[in-house]
C-alpha cells in the first residue's frame, strides 16, 4: 500500500471526497509548502524535514505509513460552492480544521495517485496565490468585491466604514453586533465574511488545536509572582502570534461545537486579588492595582503590536476584563449576576480603576468587557456614565465594549433592573455597550428599531466601533505586506515558545520558608513524595485552556506530573510515593500509608527535613505549615511546565526568585471581613495597602538560594537631594522629579534574580478621609539578575504625581506632610528615605534607615512552631492542596 503526504506552497486546499474517488471514505484535507512528496520509496522527493501534525515529530525520508482508517477523519462545515482567493469553485468546502493528511492508494497505483492529485492541484491554482489563507473566507475579494468603496484602502478606514455601514440591513447589524454568532453575520452578496468576538486567551489561545497545540503558560497570578512586565509582553506576543495561525488554520473556541475563532481575546483579567474566597484569583495578577495596570499595559501591547509592527495594523485585539469592581462569584447565597458592588468614589479612583485607566491610556486598548454586577445599584452593562461617559469622554478609549456572557440578559432576568431583556438591550446599547454575548440584541434590538424604542443610530455607532477594528486587523486589505499574515501552522507551540513557557514558570515560584538552608535537595537521595497533587495533570493548570494536547477536548495526558518529574531528577528507584489524603474529603485512611513510605527515605520521622509545595490558585491560610515544615514553596498554578519547573526548584537547577502578589492572611481573616464589603480600609483592611494586622507571609515575600543586600548609593544620591521637586497648588503635574538611586549586590555563592521594589507610606500629612488608613503604596519595581559577588544600581523616579493620594471624592491630591520611600527586596532588606513636601516643594531627606522586614514574621513565626498535625508529623516532600472554587466564565 502506497501513501503520499503532498505539500505545496500555495494554500490549505479542501477537497470534497468525491473528487478523490478510490481513496475510501476519508475526507482529505491538503496543507501544503513547495512540492514535497513523502513516499515509501527512497527517491521520493524531500528537499525539507517537515513535522507531521498528528504525533509532531520530523517525517522519515522514507516516508509515513498509515491505513485511511486511521486518519483523522472530519465533518465538514459547509459545502457547496465558496469564495476562493481571485473568485470561486465549485466542489470545495470550508473547514473548520486543517490538517496535513497522506493520500492512500486501494486500487490505484502511484502514478494514478499523481496524477490525480496534480490534476487537483492545478484545477485550483489560479485561484490560489497567497499562503496558507484558504481556510477561512476572506473580505473584498473577487473582481465585484473589490471594486466596493469599502473595499478600497486607499480611502480612510472612517469612510470605508461609512461604506459598509450603508449596505447593511437592519437585521444583519444586529447579528453583527452579537458575539459567538458566527458563521452567521457573513454576507456573501458583498462579500463580508463571518467573524467571531469572543475568544479568550488568559494564558494561551483557548482553541482547540491546528497542526500543533496553542502554547499553554503559567496562571496569570503565578505570572504577577515575577513582577517583570517584559516577560508578560512577550507571553502576549507568542499568543497573539499564534492566535492569527491558529485563526487561519480554522481553529475553534476549546469545547464540543465551538466557533471558528476570531481576532480579539477576552484578556486579560486586570481586577485586583481582593479576597482570598474569590475563585477567579489564579487569573489575575495581582492584589495591587500598580502591578494589575502594568500588566495590563505589557499584555495590550504584546497582543496587538506583536513582535512583527505594522503601525497600519492590529495584530490582535485585546478585551480587559471585567469592568469593573468585579471579583465575585457566588457567595452567601448572592450569584455574581445579581451582586451589587457598593463602592465609593476613594475605592473606585484609588483600587478599582486604576489598572484600566493604565491598560487604556498607556497600553492603547481597543476592547473592554462590561463585567455581570452592579456598581451602586445599576447594572455595569446599562452603566451610561461609567461605560460611555468614563471610558470614552474621560480616557479617551476609542476601542469596543462588549458584555460578559449573559450579562445584559442579567439586567433584567438577576438585577431585576427593566422588565424585559429587550428593555435591557435597549439600555446596554445606548450606555455603549457594543457587542452582547447572549441572545437579546439579535432577538430586539430590530424590534426596537422599528417600533421607535430605540434610533438605528445606535447601532450604527456599536458597529462603528466593532468594524473599524476589524479594518485594523487588516481583513479588508490586501496581505501581500501584512506581517500579520505571514504565518504558519508551524508557528504555533514553537520551541521558543516553549522555552519561553518554562522559563517564566520556573520564576514565578516562591520560597516562602527554607530553615537551614534544606533546599535544595542533593541528587539521588532516598525521598518519600506525598500528597494528592504529586500525580496531578489537570490541577497544575488552572482555568481558561486551550486544548493540551493532540485528541478530545480535554486531553491532559501529555502534561507531566510532579511525582514524573521528581523521579526524572532524582531517579524513580530513589523516589516513593503515596497520596496520604484526598483534595476535597478530609479521610484521615491514608495516613498509615504516608507514614509507612517515609520510614526508608532520607526524609524520615520527626526531625527530619519535611519540605510542603503548596499548588492553589488563591490566597491559603499557611500559619500552621510554617510550623510543621522545614521548606514551604508557594508554586500556584504553574502551567503545563510546572512540574518540571517545580522539581528543578527543588533540586537547585534553578534559583528560586519569585515574590508573593498577594497578601498571605492567617486562616482567620475570613472571618474578619465580609466578603460582600467592597471598601478596602473597612478593618482589618484588604491587601498590604490597608491590612493592620500580622500577615503569615506579605507582599512581596520570597527567598533564595543566594543572599542579596540593598546599600544607599551615595553619588548618585548627592545630586538628587540637593533637587526640589515642585507641586502646583491642589493639582499633580509631571514635569519634574526626583530620583533614588540604591545598589543591589548579590553576596551569596549562585547567580539569582532579585525583585526591588519601591514604596511610599504618608507619615504625617495633611490628608483627610479613607487616605490616613494608607498603609504604604508601590509605585515602581524592577527585578535583576546578578551573578555571585556582582552589583547593579537600581534607581526610582518620584515623579510629581507619585505621592499624590485620592480624596473622598475621588481626586488624586497632592497633599503637603511627611512621607516614607521605602526601598525593599520584600524580605531581608529595606532602606526608608524621608522626603516632605513643602510648599510646592517636594525634598528628599539625608536620612536613611535601614529596617530587615524579616523581623516583622517573629511573632508569627513562633506562635506556630508548636503546632503539629497528624499527617504533617512524617518528613517528605509534601504536595499539598488548596483549590478555591473557580468558575470558568468570560
Amino acid at each position: 500500500m502506497d501513501k503520499f503526504w503532498i505539500q505545496t506552497n500555495t494554500a490549505t486546499i479542501l477537497i470534497r471526497r468525491r473528487e478523490l474517488s478510490g481513496f475510501g471514505d476519508c475526507t482529505w484535507i491538503m496543507y501544503c509548502p513547495s512540492l514535497i512528496i513523502h513516499s515509501q520509496t527512497p527517491n521520493a522527493v524531500h528537499p525539507k524535514s517537515h513535522s507531521h501534525p498528528h504525533n509532531q515529530t520530523p517525517m522519515p525520508n522514507s516516508g509515513y505509513l498509515e491505513s485511511c482508517s486511521q486518519l483523522h477523519k472530519t465533518e465538514p462545515r459547509e459545502h457547496g460552492k465558496v469564495t476562493l482567493e481571485g473568485g470561486e469553485q465549485d466542489n470545495a468546502i470550508f473547514h473548520s480544521i486543517s490538517k496535513v493528511t497522506n493520500l492512500t492508494t486501494r486500487a490505484h497505483g502511484r502514478r494514478n495517485v499523481m496524477a490525480i492529485v496534480f490534476t487537483v492541484l492545478l484545477a485550483v491554482a489560479s485561484y490560489i496565490t497567497t499562503p496558507a489563507i484558504a481556510t477561512i473566507p476572506r473580505a473584498c475579494v473577487g473582481k465585484s468585491n473589490q471594486e466596493l468603496p469599502f473595499c478600497t484602502s486607499s480611502l480612510s478606514t472612517a469612510d470605508r466604514v461609512e461604506d459598509l455601514l450603508s449596505r447593511l440591513p437592519l437585521q444583519e447589524k444586529a447579528t453583527l453586533l452579537t458575539a459567538r454568532a458566527s458563521p452567521r453575520g457573513s454576507m456573501s452578496s458583498i462579500g463580508l465574511p463571518e467573524y467571531n468576538w469572543g475568544a479568550n486567551c488568559v494564558h494561551g489561545v483557548q482553541s482547540t488545536c491546528g497542526t500543533h497545540c496553542p502554547t499553554s503558560f503559567l496562571n496569570p497570578v503565578n505570572l504577577g509572582a515575577i513582577f517583570d512586565p517584559q516577560v508578560v509582553l512577550e507571553m502576549a506576543q507568542v499568543i497573539g502570534w499564534e492566535l492569527r495561525a491558529l485563526w487561519l488554520e480554522g481553529a475553534t473556541e476549546n469545547y464540543r461545537g465551538g466557533p471558528h475563532l476570531g481576532l480579539d481575546c477576552w484578556s486579560p483579567n486586570i481586577n485586583i486579588n481582593r479576597d482570598p474566597r474569590w475563585g477567579r484569583n489564579t487569573e489575575t495578577p495581582s492584589e495591587d492595582p500598580l502591578v494589575n495596570g502594568k500588566y495590563g499595559v505589557a499584555y495590550t501591547r504584546g497582543l496587538q503590536v506583536g513582535k512583527r509592527e505594522d503601525p497600519r495594523f492590529l495584530q490582535a485585539v485585546v478585551t480587559l476584563k471585567h469592568y469593573v469592581a468585579y471579583s465575585y462569584e457566588n457567595y452567601g447565597g448572592v450569584n455574581r449576576m445579581e451582586f451589587d458592588a457598593i463602592v465609593s468614589p476613594y475605592d473606585f479612583a484609588d483600587t478599582y480603576i486604576p489598572a484600566f485607566r493604565a491598560s487604556v491610556v498607556d497600553g492603547n486598548a481597543k476592547g473592554i468587557m462590561c463585567s455581570y454586577n452592579s456598581v451602586n445599584g445599576i447594572p455595569m452593562c446599562a452603566n451610561n456614565r461609567l461605560v460611555d461617559t468614563l471610558l470614552r469622554d474621560t480616557l479617551g478609549f476609542d476601542g469596543y465594549i462588549t458584555s460578559d456572557s449573559g450579562a445584559v440578559e442579567a439586567i433584567s432576568d438577576m438585577h431585576h433592573y427593566t422588565d424585559s431583556q429587550c428593555e435591557a438591550a435597549r439600555l446596554a446599547i445606548l450606555a455603549g455597550t457594543d457587542i452582547n454575548s447572549g441572545k437579546s440584541y439579535e432577538e430586539c434590538l430590530k424590534t426596537l428599531v422599528d417600533d421607535n424604542q430605540l434610533e438605528e443610530k445606535a447601532l450604527n455607532d456599536a458597529l462603528r466601533h466593532t468594524l473599524k477594528l476589524r479594518f485594523e486587523l487588516g481583513l479588508f486589505d490586501p496581505i501581500d505586506d501584512q506581517p500579520y499574515w505571514n504565518v504558519t501552522p508551524n508557528d504555533v507551540n514553537t520551541a521558543a515558545a516553549k522555552a519561553l513557557s518554562l522559563d517564566a514558570t520556573r520564576k514565578s515560584l516562591v520560597l516562602l520558608q527554607n530553615n537551614v538552608s534544606v533546599l535544595p535537595l542533593q541528587k539521588g537521595i532516598k525521598l518519600a513524595v506525598l500528597g494528592p497533587h504529586a500525580k496531578s495533570q489537570r490541577g497544575l493548570l488552572g482555568n481558561y485552556l486551550g486544548q493540551m494536547c493532540h485528541g478530545d477536548y480535554d486531553e491532559v495526558g501529555c502534561v507531566q506530573t510532579p511525582l514524573e518529574a521528581i523521579r526524572t531528577a532524582n531517579g524513580a528507584s530513589n523516589t516513593t510515593f503515596a497520596q496520604g489524603c484526598g483534595i476535597s474529603d478530609n479521610s484521615t485512611a491514608g495516613f498509615d500509608e504516608a507514614v509507612t513510605t517515609t520510614k526508608n527515605t532520607d526524609c524520615g520521622p520527626i526531625g527530619r527535613p519535611t519540605i510542603v509545595v503548596l499548588i492553589n490558585g488563591g490566597v491559603i491560610g499557611a500559619e500552621n505549615i510554617i510550623g510543621q515544615t522545614d521548606a514551604l514553596v508557594e508554586a500556584f498554578y504553574p502551567g503545563f511546565f510546572g512540574a518540571k519547573a517545580m522539581a528543578d526548584v527543588l533540586f537547585g537547577d534553578t534559583n528560586p526568585s519569585g515574590k508573593l502578589p498577594v497578601t498571605m492572611y492567617r486562616s482567620d481573616y475570613v472571618e474578619q471581613v465580609t466578603m460582600k464589603r467592597m471598601d478596602m480600609t473597612a478593618y482589618p483592611g484588604r491587601t498590604y495597602r490597608y491590612f493592620k494586622g500580622q500577615p503569615v507571609f506579605p507582599f512581596g515575600w520570597g527567598l533564595s538560594y543566594t543572599s542579596f543586600s540593598l546599600s544607599v548609593d551615595n553619588v548618585a544620591n548627592s545630586s538628587s537631594r540637593s533637587e526640589g521637586v515642585e507641586y502646583l497648588a491642589g493639582e499633580v503635574s509631571d514635569a519634574a522629579n526626583v530620583t533614588i538611586s540604591v545598589v543591589v549586590s548579590n553576596d551569596g555563592k549562585v547567580a539569582g534574580d532579585e525583585v526591588i521594589f519601591a514604596f511610599f507610606r504618608p507619615v504625617s500629612t495633611n490628608a483627610t478621609g479613607p487616605a490616613t488608613l494608607l498603609n504604604e503604596q508601590l509605585f515602581d519595581y524592577q527585578r535583576v539578575s546578578l551573578e555571585p559577588t556582582k552589583s547593579v544600581g537600581v534607581s526610582f523616579t518620584i515623579e510629581r504625581s507619585t505621592l499624590a493620594l485620592s480624596d473622598e471624592e475621588g481626586n488624586f491630591v497632592s497633599f503637603p506632610g511627611s512621607y516614607e520611600i521605602i526601598v525593599s527586596n520584600g524580605v531581608r532588606e529595606r532602606l526608608i528615605f524621608g522626603v516632605e513636601v513643602v510648599g510646592g516643594d517636594v525634598i528628599l531627606r539625608d536620612r536613611v534607615q535601614p529596617y530587615p522586614l524579616e523581623e516583622d514574621l517573629k511573632s508569627v513565626n513562633s506562635a506556630t512552631r508548636s503546632a503539629r498535625s497528624e499527617l504533617m508529623m512524617v518528613g517528605a516532600l509534601i504536595f499539598a492542596i488548596w483549590m478555591s472554587v473557580s468558575v470558568d466564565s468570560d
